[in-house]
């Protein structure tokens, strides 16, 4: 059992891993579990992936009467989830229970190791989550992806394994890319990832700049606006011709693909597929991160040359459109950050993690 969700820097973790698993060994039953109002709630049915849902949704941070409201409502949420995750584990009773992190993943795993399951854990960042810091000293085995994250841990049952991807390792054509798209098969694309819920940040810098990316430097802009600008930006930009503007992308392969260039987040996820795929990108790390970690995760890459670090803060100043214009300029540039990219890759990860995995449920 795989639980994990909410976001997609715990889902698609978690979907990289049951691929893994799958490529391993032909005699294994995996599920799912996560929650009703995350993205797993439609992706996973949608490929044909078998999932129990709770009804379990995270601390809300904002001050709106439905922010607090759905506060007040956690605790009987919370122990609601909890029985319904034990009442799943008699159901179903896995030999291992795998966490991604998460809300979605903390009240199945707790509830595993509850009744003595084996349990293991898959940590993204370098600055571990809450799920994984509170979990861990009871987990039977950690897979990190950055060893700086093994202090947090309470345990020396962990092993440094890579994030594992659910993109494939395949060669994808740009132009038949970009046509799957919608887009041009020939020209410049800029691809703006603010994440699977999109970013206000990055998407209101562009709504106030994007004629400068299609006027001015001439490219196509492929953009993952998040469901909440969606109509916004498809509002502000549809009659140019020259964005997809698209609230959630489902074929991210196609995307990497299509792009010369990747404007995104420094999520721990998001630069793994960003190496898998051997694209040059400038991060824009999310100030708000714990422990500042998307900041250390975009350094990290940058400092071996794969991509351009660039602080939100500069946003306004004109610094993003600057570095933009000038590796546009220089396409060696471009190359040889993609090509940094792949080195950095870790294509091995989920292969790792699925070995982990089954060593336990052999045990």
């Amino acid at each position: 059992m795989i639980a994990g969700g909410g976001t997609g820097g715990h889902l698609f973790p978690a979907l990289g891993i049951a691929r893994a698993l799958r490529a391993e060994s032909a005699n294994v039953r995996i599920t799912f579990i996560g929650s009703r109002f995350g993205l797993e709630a439609r992706i996973l049915p949608d490929a044909g992936e078998e999932v129990h849902l709770l009804t379990i949704r995270g601390l809300q941070r904002g001050f709106s009467l439905r922010s607090i409201g759905r506060n007040l409502m956690l605790p009987w949420r919370f122990i609601r989830a909890y029985l319904a995750s034990a009442a799943i584990l008699r159901r179903v009773d896995p030999h291992v229970v795998v966490g991604t992190g998460g809300y979605a993943a903390a009240l199945p795993l707790a509830a595993a190791q509850r009744r003595n399951i084996p349990t293991l854990l898959q940590e993204q960042n370098s600055y571990p989550g809450l799920t994984t810091r509170r979990l861990a000293p009871r987990a039977s085995h950690v897979c990190l992806n950055d060893e700086a994250a093994a202090p947090y841990l309470g345990t020396d049952r962990w092993s440094v394994t890579g994030n594992p991807v659910a993109l494939p390792v395949v060669n994808v054509d740009p132009a038949q890319a970009r046509k799957t798209l919608g887009m041009s098969a020939t020209g410049r694309v800029i691809f703006i990832l603010g994440g699977s819920q999109g970013s206000r940040p990055l998407n209101d810098h562009f709504l106030s700049h994007w004629q400068t990316y299609t006027e001015s430097m001439g490219v196509h802009l492929l953009w993952q606006t998040g469901a909440s600008q969606y109509d916004q930006v498809a509002g502000a930009t549809g009659e140019s011709g020259k964005v997809t503007a698209i609230p959630f992308i489902d074929d991210m392969a196609a995307a990497y693909a299509a792009a010369d260039l990747v404007i995104c987040r420094a999520g721990a996820m998001t630069l793994s597929e960003l190496t898998l795929q051997g694209k040059p990108s400038i991060l824009v790390p999310l100030p708000s991160a714990a422990a500042d970690h998307q900041t250390h995760n975009a350094k990290g890459l940058a400092g071996k040359g794969a991509a351009v670090a660039l602080p939100q803060s500069d946003l306004p100043s004109g610094a993003l459109e600057k570095i933009v214009t000038g590796l546009l300029a220089d396409p060696e540039a471009l190359s040889a950050m993609g090509a940094a990219a792949r080195r950095a890759a870790q294509p091995q990860a989920g292969a790792a993690v699925a070995t982990e995995i089954l060593k336990l449920a052999q045990a």
